[in-house]
């Protein structure tokens, strides 16, 4: 267990002693909350994958593109780029944006459980280059003009 779980185990048991749960814990009820934080395979939770999603819509600007942001975990430019789509496609609230990071995160353990690695982060391909020199409406135009000047 690293510091960060400990500390999210720690908050859980907090947070329901405040809730007006018994104090301590019992060994089963401090096992589910381990399991709960502990955040599966992939050792990420809904919380984490929420605050890397805000922290990326945050400072994208910053990077030149998606791919060079600086991801905390690579499943996470998988499961940030599908919130985004949805998010802005669906105008989805923040539940369901919460339900939506849970479906996609159990989605990515899912797959590495059954020992498929998450796919590298890769550059987009770059926009095509138009060729130098006027368009072809624009060369129509110029066509036009001369036939109409000629009478």
């Amino acid at each position: 267990m690293t510091s960060e779980h400990l500390t999210r185990v720690c908050g859980a048991i907090t947070e329901r002693w405040k809730a007006g749960n018994h104090w301590p814990p019992d060994f089963a009820e401090f096992m589910v909350l381990v399991a709960e934080c502990g955040g599966g395979i992939l050792g990420l939770t809904v919380d984490d994958v929420l605050a890397e999603n805000k922290r990326w819509r945050n400072e994208f600007y910053r990077y030149s593109s998606t791919e060079a942001f600086p991801w905390k975990h690579p499943v996470l430019y998988q499961i940030c780029i599908v919130l985004k789509r949805k998010g802005i496609d669906f105008k989805l609230t923040e539940k369901e944006l919460r339900d939506l990071a849970g479906k996609e995160l159990a989605y990515w353990e899912k797959r590495a459980e059954s020992g498929l690695p998450p796919p590298p982060i890769r550059r987009q391909l770059a926009a095509p280059k138009a060729p130098p020199g006027p368009t072809p409406a624009e060369l129509a135009y110029a066509e036009y003009k001369r036939k109409k000047n000629l009478g």
